[in-house]
């Protein structure tokens, strides 16, 4: 949700869709020398100087507010930093390096934006792009969060910027800034994002295909409005189960003692959780209210995880994926915090900051994002899960990235990576898969030859978790950008205290990594990717 990046705001919070910069992905260019093509060597020198980009480069509709150079310092290269705002309140910046590898590269927000581009985990995904010398840029979806969390959403220009525009015209007008300053166009255009820019960067693959030539997305907010539908059952079935962190341990300690070896190895992660028969009434012991503690389940907590993993029923059918099971375990979150459960922050309420005393699924369940008119007073208490998923057409098209056609942009020669975490507490996995096969379906035979979904087993939203989440999927992208090789097999390592403790390789879907049955099973020379044995 999460392209990529870091912040602590509060333990799990800092996943969290308000907190936007930390659903990020942070691990871009890490592999860059392992490389087909030297991306990093820059050729092409500026034309101009930085200040006159203030006067000389704004488009209509368009106020650059500063252009200064910033000094070479720490590995970054001295750079030309240009601010504007496009009408009426899209911010932007674009930093040029004083020697630029022709190449474009812009990276997304995370659920409802507004950031600012020296917000800390910002700062450091624009560094690693300056770092090999690329054009950076970035926009804060044109809100800032600091006044409008969650209030931009009911005003329709703000929302319109937020759902697409504003990062399709600051693409325009940093290339148009590049142009200027180097008197070059790019030779290609990346974009980054995980969780709601996963969602931009679809959306400009269905939109905008002229504007990118790859496109990395992980764990995409794709489909908004049943996401949002889900939250509001999920408030629900929290009311009827309020779970503490040391009752879900029980739930997962029950779960992967049922699921962790059905891959084949015992590592304490669940390869593929659509295969757990795990059911809270038969695999946890049961107690009742009066009697509750740590180590059993109570009826109505029974209920509610039913109800979180069977997902949304709408008029007696199964209407939204629910989520999946397996991050409910402890594993690694923000860096520099220790590790905790998928579930803490998501599931079990935060206890502090805007959202206090509420699970953050529940907080951004927006009344405005279900409903083209929503009624006043909605809330998951009484929206009406029979009636509500057909009252919001108009706001499906607008923000939804559900759009299956991908035609244009495997025109264009595009490519598209697609990543999602199994263990993903935030945004079900299983969204993403059904999008992948219906996306496949339309662009006809061969679609891997453009586009390719990898899941990422134990993996929690954008980032951490129980599995390997260390990949560099920009220089995977690049590569098959700039050489048509597309990714067999994608190593990902798993880093703890700074080692690496785990590698596996992750694998196009549907294949899996097969274990060989000898060697090491932390290491992913031991697997193979191919049909699932």
């Amino acid at each position: 949700m999460l392209n990529r990046f870091a912040v602590a705001v509060l333990a799990m919070a800092v996943l969290s869709w308000s907190f936007s910069a930390d659903a990020q992905f942070t691990y871009s260019f890490s592999d860059a020398a392992q490389s087909t093509i030297d991306y990093s060597t820059p050729s092409v020198m500026p034309k101009r100087a930085c200040a006159a980009l203030q006067t000389g480069a704004g488009a209509r509709d368009v106020a650059i507010t500063s252009a200064a150079t910033v000094a070479a310092a720490n590995g970054v290269p001295q750079h030309c930093r240009v601010r504007g705002v496009i009408a009426p309140e899209i911010g932007f910046e674009v930093d040029l390096p004083a020697m630029w590898n022709a190449r474009f590269y812009m990276f997304g927000n995370g659920g409802l934006a507004g950031e600012r581009p020296d917000e800390p985990p910002r700062v450091v995904v624009r560094n690693d792009a300056l770092r090999h010398n690329f054009v950076v840029a970035q926009t804060n979806a044109g809100h800032d969060d600091r006044r409008e969390l969650t209030s931009f959403v009911i005003d329709p220009q703000k929302l319109t910027d937020y759902a697409y525009r504003a990062v399709h015209l600051t693409v325009l007008e940093a290339k148009r800034i590049a142009r200027i300053y180097y008197d070059h166009r790019p030779a290609h255009a990346y974009w980054d994002g995980c969780s709601t820019g996963g969602r931009q960067g679809l959306i400009e693959a269905q939109r905008f295909p002229a504007d990118f030539d790859g496109i990395v997305i992980v764990a995409p907010l794709l489909n908004v409005v049943d996401t949002q539908i889900l939250g509001m059952w999920l408030g629900r079935a929290l009311d009827e189960g309020k779970f503490t962190l040391a009752k879900i341990k029980t739930v997962a300690d029950a779960l992967y003692k049922k699921c962790d070896a059905l891959d084949g190895t015992v590592d304490g992660v669940i390869d593929d959780p659509r295969k757990c028969n795990f059911d809270p009434a038969r695999d946890v012991k049961q107690c009742t209210a009066a009697h509750s503690d740590a180590e059993c389940l109570t009826p109505n907590e029974t209920d509610a995880l039913h109800k979180i993993y069977g997902g949304v029923v709408s008029n007696g059918k199964p209407y939204f994926f629910g989520y999946i099971k397996g991050p409910e375990a402890v594993g690694q979150g923000v860096p520099n915090m220790p590790p905790t459960s998928g579930w803490n922050g998501w599931m079990i309420p935060i206890n502090h900051g805007p959202f206090a005393g509420k699970p953050l699924q529940v907080a951004f369940a927006l009344p405005q994002l279900v409903a083209d008119h929503p009624a006043p007073g909605l809330s998951y208490r009484n929206y009406d899960f029979n009636k509500g998923p057909s009252q919001g057409v108009k706001i499906r098209a607008l923000i939804n990235a559900t759009d299956p056609d991908l035609v244009a942009y495997r025109k264009h020669g595009g490519k598209l990576l697609h990543f999602h975490g199994w263990a993903d507490p935030a945004l079900t996995p299983l969204m993403s898969i059904d999008y992948y096969q219906k996306a496949k379906a339309a662009s006809g035979a061969n679609a891997g030859d453009f586009y390719r979904l990898f899941m990422v087993p134990g993996m929690f939203h954008c980032r951490g978790g129980v599995g390997t989440d260390h990949f560099d999927t920009i220089t995977n992208l690049i590569d098959w950008v700039e050489t048509g090789k597309a990714p067999d097999r994608i190593e990902a390592r798993r880093i703890v205290a700074g080692k690496v403790t785990r590698s596996r390789p992750l694998c196009p879907y549907p294949q899996v990594a097969n274990y060989n049955g000898t060697g090491n099973t932390d290491d992913a020379a031991n697997f193979t990717c191919g049909a699932e044995m």
